[in-house]
């Protein structure tokens, strides 16, 4: 098998002959392997017979159309990253390319160099899907943490997760404290599950989202004409859970008079409902749960110090997911596997390199913030897989990576003054000679900005070549001095290889 046989496949498909021709002999001098198609019908046919990893489309064509050949083209190979060519740009064009799963399109007439970018991103794009397709399931996640919705393996959780089994089968009170979007009413509904009383009524009640003049009423009940609109008579909260487990949410923006006949629930066990004076004995095991500092509010005299104790006998404390980043491919994991049951996204995983960017993130917002971006992002993907292109900009950028990443590469970025260049044999003889030497892209990790700063501190200019160099010797090392081997390590062929080993007098 010759190094050729290694090299990315790229299939064209355009019924221009000289645009063609350009492309093949632009993309063949990157030692791409580059096949052509006049026609959608031939392009299918190519694409059949060839596993080819980047297609570049064009949209209007005799016969069948772009758009229709895309359709075709992600049922041959969903793999393969598809990039429209088309001189009719318009809104739903675009909007029709991206929703059929193109990864990208460029408007004619176009600069050599651009395509050449854009058709590196899609390589970059296709091989993450590669590495993520035989990565396999290191962070499975199985159909009980589906169902129960607690993930997590890092010793933070696994902490709270014993807590929870100590405490589940006793009647005693909990508090659950933790930032928002933690995941507290998870950890109560887990107790409820776990405890003698599982199959008895639970009820969840979020506090801050009933008005103060309405709390008393929903969680007590009251009595027909106790207040203007009071028409009939309604059994509260408490009364409905008797024998269960009520878990009140965000408690900490509850009325201090609300307080205090909660603080009677939990100490006499009985309840007034509003409007009455009769006393109704409840059997209820309480769970709260606040992201407010209760000790701050105690002496603030906002929230009732005997209060305080009561609820606080048992307290778990979830740990933000900043401060346990090691769940978060696990999350993910399990996130999409929900969205994939409940039909929401057919996206089945997120690329080594998304993932190495996401694990990076403060998420301030918590888990629940990486459900959202999970589902955006799952939504946003033309394929089964997660790539850095489809992750929300605010987060690249809030990680300090580049905030154009090799694969995010687009037409719509690139200055105005690219496309006055149009595709003909007189600018691709101009553009040959820059091409030989231009790096096109960004990279599609951070990694790359503390290289680039580090090399740009250490050796000031000529970054490229040290680290041709570096990378070069390592790869000949690697493989043992075997050039062929090297040469497929560092992605050139061996003939050019060899003339930089004799360059940088690596040959010694």
């Amino acid at each position: 098998m010759t190094t050729a046989d290694h090299a990315p496949k790229i299939l064209v498909i355009d019924d221009d002959d000289d645009l063609r021709y350009s492309l093949k002999r632009v993309l063949s001098g990157r030692n791409y392997q580059v096949l052509e198609a006049a026609s959608g019908e031939e392009g299918l046919e190519m694409a059949q017979k060839h596993k080819v990893q980047v297609i570049l489309l064009d949209n209007r064509m005799k016969g069948m159309s772009g758009m229709e050949a895309l359709q075709h083209l992600r049922g041959i190979n969903p793999n393969a990253m598809i990039i429209l060519m088309t001189a009719y740009g318009t809104t739903q064009t675009t909007i029709e390319a991206m929703k059929f799963g193109a990864f990208d399109y460029i408007m004619k007439p176009f600069d050599l160099k651009k395509i050449l970018a854009l058709t590196e991103s899609a390589l970059s794009a296709s091989n993450d899907l590669d590495r993520a397709n035989t990565k396999g399931g290191e962070q499975a996640v199985s159909q009980e943490d589906i169902e129960g919705g607690i993930i997590g393996s890092s010793a933070a959780m696994q902490a709270v997760f014993k807590m929870i089994g100590q405490v589940a089968a006793s009647d005693v009170t909990v508090m659950v404290t933790g930032e928002s979007g933690t995941g507290k009413e998870l950890i109560a509904r887990a107790i409820y599950q776990n405890s003698l009383r599982s199959q008895k009524p639970y009820i969840a009640v979020n506090c801050a989202a009933i008005p103060e003049n309405l709390i008393e009423s929903e969680l007590f009940g009251h009595e027909k004409g106790s207040f203007t609109g009071a028409t009939s008579q309604r059994i509260g909260k408490f009364e409905l859970c008797d024998t269960g487990t009520i878990f009140l949410d965000e408690i900490g923006d509850m009325a201090l008079s609300t307080q205090t006949k909660i603080l009677r629930a939990l100490q006499e066990g009985e309840i007034q409902r509003v409007g009455s004076s009769d006393t109704i004995k409840v059997n209820v095991r309480m769970l709260a749960a606040t992201n407010k500092p209760l000790e701050e509010m105690v002496k603030e005299k906002t929230f009732r110090e005997d209060l305080y104790y009561r609820l606080n006998v048992v307290r778990i404390e979830l740990p933000a997911l900043r401060e346990r980043m090691d769940d978060v491919p696990q999350l993910i994991d399990f996130m999409l596997k929900r969205l994939a049951r409940d039909s929401k996204a057919d996206t089945k995983s997120i690329s080594p390199e998304a993932l190495a960017l996401l694990s990076k993130y403060a998420w301030p917002g918590n888990v629940r913030e990486l459900e959202n971006l999970i589902y955006r992002s799952a939504v946003m993907a033309q394929g089964e897989t997660i790539l850095i292109k489809d992750l929300p900009q605010e987060v690249i950028r809030a990680v300090g990576a580049n905030p154009l990443p090799a694969e995010m590469a687009s037409q719509s970025q690139v200055s105005a003054e690219d496309d006055t260049n149009v595709v003909n044999e007189q600018t691709e003889l101009q553009a040959d000679a820059e091409l030989n030497t231009a790096v096109v892209g960004a990279p599609t990790s951070n990694h790359f900005d503390v290289a680039y700063d580090q090399l740009r501190a250490d050796v000031g200019t000529n970054i490229l070549e040290h680290m041709e160099r570096e990378m070069i010797a390592r790869a000949l090392e690697e493989s043992g001095g075997k050039q062929v081997k090297a040469a497929e390590i560092v992605g050139m062929t061996r003939a050019t290889l060899r003339k930089r080993i004799d360059q940088y007098d690596l040959g010694k």
